[in-house]
């Protein structure tokens, strides 16, 4: 399922936004608006590759049709390259999701790492970030960069949900080649196979006695009984 094109300008294109013409002239209309008249078109939120949850960066903005657009100052934060909320993806299954371009598999990390029996680890389909490459390495990727890989899956653990309601977040634990289980954080290591270098806060998962390249967010890991 290929993303709509329009979709995709309104993300990709964050300094500028849409603005409809007035009348059915064409011209000048464009740039001619007054207090009253249509807004630009707000910006659709983008997932968070490193919670899941669903962030808004306004919208509105500038048309390079009316003159120069103002350069990004330090107080403005650019707009990230993440997938948009409520894409088409959102409502796959793990098969469907698999097989649809531009769509990524996520998965419980409760299930893949944790002693929990689960009916799947199956957590969501979401949209690859635009900013797609498939050539990286998924047991080095942190979330951001996992996202960016159709070949890479992400697995979420859980956190708090707000007070007051919202989004509950699913932090990000670990990512690794689609298919390929992380292991576990703990367990005894019986083969010669070299421990994979961790960034600082991970520790590097262990399944049937041998590292599995994965480092495994440390936070995450199942507290001892």
């Amino acid at each position: 399922m290929r993303r709509l094109a329009f979709v995709a300008f309104l993300v990709t294109a964050p300094a500028c936004s849409v603005f409809w013409e007035k009348g059915s002239g064409g011209g000048d209309d464009v740039c001619v608006f007054g207090e009253n008249d249509e807004p630009a078109i707000a910006q659709a939120p983008l997932r968070d590759p490193s919670n899941l949850t669903c962030v808004s960066f306004g919208g509105g903005g500038c048309n390079p049709e009316c003159g120069p657009c103002p350069a990004i100052t330090a107080h403005r934060t650019p707009v990230p390259s993440w997938g948009v909320c409520g894409s088409g993806c959102d409502a796959l299954g793990d098969g469907a999701c698999t097989m649809t371009p531009d769509c990524r598999t996520t998965r419980d990390a409760t299930c893949t790492i944790g002693p929990n029996a689960c009916i799947t680890d199956f957590l969501g389909c979401f949209p690859t970030d635009f900013s797609r490459d498939d050539t990286i390495n998924c047991f080095t990727a942190d979330a951001s960069t996992c996202s960016r890989s159709k070949k890479c899956e992400a697995h979420h653990g859980h956190a708090p949900c707000p007070v007051g309601g919202g989004e509950c977040p699913r932090p990000f634990v670990t990512c690794v080649p689609v298919g390929v289980s992380p292991g576990s954080c703990d367990g005894q290591v019986t083969c010669r196979r070299v421990a994979p270098t961790c960034p600082a806060g991970t520790t590097p998962g262990i399944a049937n006695g041998c590292y599995t390249d994965a480092c495994i967010v440390t936070t995450q890991c199942p507290k001892p009984a």
